[in-house]
């Protein structure tokens, strides 16, 4: 009887401890212990004769190695859904994705997720304009949120929506008429980050 005692509190004390039993169900995504905010970035031209018209040449870089977007384009419609809930509580205008605005922000993510960094200027020194441009997006203004460590689309816009750095009124601006988010998951990532977004506004 002692045994069988001994051997049901080791079940249970798995069942309350499962990183010490082998972690959680097998294949479950990674969760950051740390997730990150920046503040966030903005642009603006003075007037459409200063617009770089960008050839548009530039392509969406296929991932590296252990690095996952199966989840992209389910998470970017979700994290839009969100962002327009939030704007109609405040009597905004919906934003309207937009391929060009969408494929900078994914190819910034992928960047970010890759290179295990945070930041919003890339590993080849881009910056927000210069990846729009490079796309063919025609701004006047634009602005960038990114985050990372953050599992869904649920807790980004919330840690978005809750910020006091400028995250809150980027989602809100009634200037931003277009919305493109990227979302990359890299379960090898070294800074255990994991989970990286980029959400990209903007006005034509």
């Amino acid at each position: 009887m002692k045994k069988v005692y001994v051997l049901l509190m080791a079940v249970l004390l798995c069942a309350m401890m499962l990183s010490a039993c082998g972690g959680g169900a097998s294949g479950s995504p990674a969760v950051s212990e740390n997730p990150l905010l920046i503040p966030p970035v903005n642009a603006s031209r003075p007037d459409t004769s200063a617009l770089a018209g960008g050839a548009g040449s530039a392509t969406v870089p296929p991932l590296c190695s252990g690095a996952q977007d199966t989840n992209t384009a389910a998470y970017a419609t979700e994290v839009v859904r969100l962002i327009n809930v939030q704007r109609s509580n405040y009597n905004l205008t919906n934003l309207a994705t937009q391929t060009n605005i969408r494929n900078a922000a994914q190819k910034h993510t992928i960047d970010m997720a890759c290179h295990f960094f945070v930041s919003h200027t890339g590993s080849d020194n881009s910056l927000l304009e210069d990846r729009l441009d490079s796309f063919g997006y025609f701004w006047l203004v634009a602005g960038e949120n990114i985050a990372a460590g953050y599992s869904t689309p649920s807790a980004v816009v919330t840690a978005w929506m809750n910020s006091t750095s400028g995250h809150r009124e980027n989602i809100l601006d009634p200037e931003y008429t277009e919305i493109g988010v990227g979302y990359v998951y890299n379960p090898n990532d070294t800074t255990r980050q994991y989970h990286y977004w980029t959400l990209d506004l903007g006005t034509r």
